[in-house]
């Protein structure tokens, strides 16, 4: 193919760059929008498996209650202040009790307060 002068030849050679260039773009726009969905995924994933498997090794969790004080007749459950965390209810709590979760196989504790109202998930 005869160039009638290097300016032809960059112009072509330009525009078959910006056409790829825009080719790359809309790759990499999708390649983003699949690796959102998928960082979106396993976040959804991990919350809705929250409090089913331990974190150090993957084993069960079971329900443990963890007491302080002395006196093993009344024990004193513990609580924790949550007066910087909203009531889903609206206002703020004074104090909600701490949850415990131990795994069956290592038995690593898993503690965490609960400040939604009704029973443990």
């Amino acid at each position: 193919m005869g160039y009638r002068d290097d300016r032809d030849a960059i112009a072509m050679q330009l525009a078959d760059l910006e056409r790829e260039n825009a080719r790359l773009r809309e790759a990499l726009d999708a390649a983003e929008g699949r690796a959102r969905e998928a960082q979106e995924h396993r976040h959804e994933q991990r919350r809705s498996g929250a409090h089913k498997a331990c974190v150090m090794c993957g084993g069960t969790l079971l329900p443990v209650a963890i007491f302080a004080g002395h006196d093993t007749r009344q024990p004193l459950p513990l609580s924790m202040s949550t007066l910087r965390f909203t009531s889903p209810a609206g206002g703020f709590t004074h104090a909600a009790p701490v949850h415990s979760l131990a795994c069956s196989s290592c038995g690593f504790i898993h503690n965490f307060i609960d400040i939604r109202p009704g029973p443990l998930p």
